[in-house]
């Protein structure tokens, strides 16, 4: 046990370094194509100072109105909990996902809180595939949008195309699997089996272990549990999504409170079509570390639409910093916390029963 333990211990901290190492590669190299090292620090330490402030407040905003829309998730699934038990979690899962970025740590922590708080973790389950699959496709119209201006402005390029390609054929396949498992399980509990036999062979060329056994099997059987609570909650679940589309325009707000606050114009299209292609290219990533290439996309859409290169990198060095810094400082002390809270629980058990 404590070898396992000591294990993975080291490969979070691994995986931690791998992603740092990437974002500093990635900022170093967009600072290198776009402008020099000189011409950042100036536009950096020049910003306005008011308007950075206000960026910072509305990205913490952003983060707590996170919080909101995973509550309205929930309680598409009949999981009723106030925002506030929602934020440390959150909080939580952020720094542990940037640690470990897979996905998969924060939507433990979920489950396992709902569990605590004497909630079925199967519902718990659904209502995160459920957060997800808002938060994807919320995202649609401002990529719409972007694609748009883009398109009148003739600045659209191929890899602008791919991109937003691939992205939507992901929600397609999602929201496909979704709605045949409702009346089609074993076909989508097949689709998967064939899937996890990939993702082993793939993943044991470099030594990594691939899913459990039964996972086609529970992830067939969440995903119509999924689709059935769509059905039974359209109301909740049209309340969650309009919750999702007033977070990405804050977000989206934040994105355009940095570029003012360094100085520079940028039209609402180009704002929009930086801020979206920059999510599709974080999601679509094959190699989760590679994630902060959206970076150096971004910066490219803006000076594509006008903005100078100098006050284009900075802005997107502060949005990809501040969405770093958040999860870091505030995340840090709630996952020590719930750490602390799962070994005591553990600890109990085992003292009012040995066997566990």
């Amino acid at each position: 046990m404590l070898e396992r333990a000591t294990s993975l211990r080291r490969r979070t901290v691994l995986g931690a370094l791998v992603a740092i190492a990437f974002l500093v590669a990635t900022t170093a190299l967009t600072v290198a194509y776009f402008t020099d090292l000189k011409t950042l620090v100036r536009v950096l330490s020049g910003g306005s100072w008011p308007w950075i402030a206000a960026a910072v407040a509305v990205h913490l905003v952003y983060f707590f109105g996170y919080a909101i829309l995973y509550r309205l998730g929930f309680a598409v699934v009949g999981i009723s909990l106030p925002a506030r038990s929602i934020v440390p979690v959150l909080f939580a899962g952020l720094f542990i996902n940037l640690m470990v970025p897979t996905g998969a740590g924060a939507a433990a922590l979920f489950v396992n809180d709902a569990v605590r708080r004497g909630h079925s973790g199967a519902h718990a389950t659904v209502g995160v595939v459920l957060v997800l699959l808002l938060d994807l496709l919320t995202v649609v119209p401002f990529v719409i949008w972007g694609i748009a201006f883009l398109l009148h402005a003739r600045m659209f390029e191929s890899w602008q195309l791919l991109a937003a390609g691939a992205y939507v054929l992901y929600l397609v396949l999602l929201v496909a699997m979704i709605a045949l498992s409702r009346i089609k399980q074993s076909a989508v509990r097949r689709a998967l089996g064939w899937l996890s036999r990939m993702l082993h062979r793939v993943l044991g060329w470099f030594h990594r272990r691939g899913p459990a056994d039964d996972w086609p099997e529970r992830t067939a059987a969440g995903l119509a549990d999924a689709a059935g609570a769509i059905v039974a909650n359209p109301s909740r679940l049209a309340l969650a999504a309009l919750s999702g589309l007033a977070i990405h325009a804050l977000h989206a707000l934040g994105l355009w409170l940095f570029v003012v606050a360094f100085g520079a114009q940028v039209p609402v299209g180009g704002l929009v079509a930086a801020f979206s292609l920059g999510i599709v290219l974080q999601v679509i990533a094959v190699v989760p570390q590679l994630a902060p290439l959206s970076q150096a996309f971004m910066t490219a859409t803006f000076v594509d639409v006008g903005v100078e290169a100098g006050p284009a990198v900075a802005a997107t060095f502060a949005f990809r910093g501040i969405l770093l810094a958040v999860p870091v400082v505030i995340g840090l002390p709630f996952a020590w916390r719930i750490g602390r809270v799962r070994v005591d629980a553990r600890r109990r058990s085992r003292e009012q029963d040995p066997r566990a």
